[in-house]
């Protein structure tokens, strides 16, 4: 498996067509190819962009979270936004000059898009698109890469009813495939000024490609997870 970072220009907030970019940038898409793009420029292809003068980073936190974990002192307020855990609803102020950068909205409608347009301009049939954004994960240092939405693949393998090096069957083992390629992603995309937010995947092993909406594979209800100890403790969803 081969990651191959793609420099482009600069997109500009407020707002930008990442649909151009994709067009100028990926002249090197193969047939079995995954491209991750960045949520930023996602972000910024929407106009998802707010002056820094006519707000305030926590009200866009208040505005823009799914969840907010209340009554406690931190530097961010901490929440979940599109089943992940993050820091401040995603709100970010860096590689976005004078504005705060939101992530997108309906991001599996606009991994479909990113998803029609390569197909459409490159001649491939078989593409998955991952739109990834960067976390801190609980006690560890640094940020690492997720999956917001995805679109041409199937996101989860399973490996219910394989055997293991002892011969026994597996009975809950899967592999989260597109948060396994977002992670690696981060390793070479970086976070400043490297202007590099699509990156190619190559040769991924076990990929199922499809047409169809896949985010049922991936997610759980909250009662349901095995962090729900912990996840019972953040607001309610919104109305």
């Amino acid at each position: 498996m081969q990651f191959f970072p793609i420099k482009t220009r600069r997109l500009n907030p407020p707002r930008d067509d990442v649909l151009e970019v994709l067009t100028e940038s990926l002249d090197e898409v193969h047939d079995g190819d995954i491209v991750l793009v960045t949520s930023k420029v996602v972000g910024i292809h929407q106009g998802r962009c707010v002056h820094k003068d006519q707000a305030e980073r926590n009200e866009l936190v208040a505005q823009e979270a799914d969840y907010v974990l209340e009554g406690v002192d931190t530097m961010f307020p901490i929440t979940l936004k599109y089943q992940n855990f993050s820091v401040a609803g995603g709100i970010d102020a860096s590689n976005c000059g004078e504005y705060y950068s939101l992530l997108p909205e309906r991001p599996f409608e606009a991994a479909e898009e990113i998803w029609r347009h390569i197909r459409q301009t490159t001649g491939v049939t078989q593409l998955g698109v991952v739109i990834t954004d960067s976390y801190v994960k609980p006690m560890r240092a640094g940020v690492v890469g997720y999956a917001i939405s995805w679109w041409g693949l199937h996101p989860v393998e399973s490996h219910r009813g394989k055997l293991d090096v002892f011969g026994e069957p597996l009975k809950f083992s899967s592999t989260n495939i597109v948060d396994a390629l977002a992670a690696g992603s981060a390793a070479v995309c970086g976070e400043a000024g490297e202007s590099t937010p699509l990156v190619i995947v190559r040769d991924v092993p076990n990929v199922t490609f499809t047409r169809t909406d896949t985010r049922h594979e991936m997610f759980k209800a909250r009662q349901d997870d095995i962090y729900y100890p912990l996840l019972k403790h953040f607001a309610e969803p919104k109305n």
